[in-house]
């Protein structure tokens, strides 16, 4: 029988298979351009190991497979995972580009995410690093090993193992560790103090830190632990951070949200706490320590609100091509939730100066 420590961290952990389906969705849905050719083997690779994972037998792993994989996403929700998407790779790959691949990414719970295989495409040289639970990494792992390209692309030799049962899949190690590529099976509530437990990690080189729907599941003081964590192992160099996570707005919208997660059995301290823009700011600035912040709300990253300054995250030709692909009547609807959502970027850095200048390519509400 699961303990209730337990049976919390299988629905934080089930909500990376939220993501997947929903970009296995949208890349379905030809919403992605080029598509994104390695979401099938994170699918596959789960459909073969959830069985395995703690509180899944081989039925209820194909039930929660088949739910989430077979039933169609509505437009409205392909719509936000597609801006979402859409708005962290551009970010991350200016930032790559603009420190000339000598730079080095670290993402935080990132679960079943393709983005550094699609990185490792056209940026060799870049160091990227994944966190999350053990499990979840194994099943990532495994899924690595399963296909020679992206074996190639990360450069490991390592082969696939075979796993047939709960014991040999539990005694398998989380971590892979090549030149450029380190994957990380830790529990990001347990990094307290920097030491040895980030192999790989070059604090010399600017980093930037993904959290995406993350940090957000911890507590507000394990949200500052994990933060302070990151700027402590920067050695007093230049740190980026870049969180998406949602936000209540104390209103309606917000209660039923609430109530939703409630409903599966989710509690998301930050969500209320730190209801808006200002107070993620001030939160971050005051207990976080970070600098230059930039802070939006999803709604003006898809052009249902515009900004000022009239610059675009997603220029008018490539909203139409979307536009076209699944029609989406309630305006006012999807405007609503994607307030709800917010994207921002800050720097840990001795510097006032902003270190990534390429941030302000877009538009931002709150700095």
């Amino acid at each position: 029988m699961l303990s209730p420590q337990d049976r919390q961290d299988k629905l934080v952990r089930a909500t990376d298979l939220d993501a997947l389906s929903c970009k296995y969705s949208i890349n379905r849905n030809l919403y992605l351009n080029p598509p994104d050719e390695f979401v099938k083997d994170l699918v596959e690779s789960y459909q073969r190991y959830l069985q395995y994972c703690v509180g899944y037998t081989g039925l209820s792993s194909s039930r929660a497979l088949k739910g989430l994989f077979q039933e169609k996403k509505m437009p409205i929700i392909n719509r936000g995972s597609y801006l979402r998407t859409r708005a962290i790779d551009q970010v991350v790959n200016k930032f790559i580009g603009e420190f000339k691949d000598r730079c080095q990414i670290v993402s935080l719970g990132s679960g079943s995410d393709t983005r550094a295989f699609q990185i490792f495409k056209s940026h060799a040289n870049v160091i990227y690093h994944e966190i999350d639970f053990p499990e979840s990494a194994k099943v990532k792992k495994l899924a690595i090993l399963q296909n020679p390209v992206i074996r190639e692309l990360v450069g490991t030799n390592e082969t696939l193992p075979l796993i047939n049962n709960k014991e040999q899949f539990e005694s398998y190690s989380s971590e892979l560790h090549t030149e450029k590529y380190h994957l990380h099976g830790i529990d990001l509530r347990t990094l307290k103090k920097p030491d040895s437990q980030i192999k790989g990690f070059q604090p010399e080189v600017p980093t930037l830190v993904i959290s995406e729907c993350v940090l957000c599941y911890l507590s507000p003081d394990e949200y500052q632990r994990t933060m302070n964590y990151w700027t402590e192992i920067a050695d007093q160099n230049y740190m980026g951070f870049l969180i998406y996570e949602p936000m209540s707005l104390n209103d309606q919208f917000g209660e039923t949200m609430t109530l939703n997660l409630q409903s599966r059995g989710l509690n998301l301290q930050t969500f209320s706490k730190y209801p808006d823009l200002i107070s993620r700011k001030k939160f971050l600035e005051e207990s976080c320590h970070l600098k230059n912040l930039r802070l939006t709300d999803m709604s003006y990253i898809g052009g249902y609100k515009v900004s000022q300054d009239g610059r675009e995250w997603i220029d008018h030709k490539e909203m139409g091509r979307i536009n076209k692909l699944e029609m989406i009547d309630e305006i006012e609807e999807i405007r609503l939730l994607l307030e709800h959502y917010c994207l921002i970027y800050g720097e840990y850095t001795e510097e006032k100066t902003l270190n990534f200048k390429g941030i302000d390519t877009w538009s931002w509400i709150l700095l």
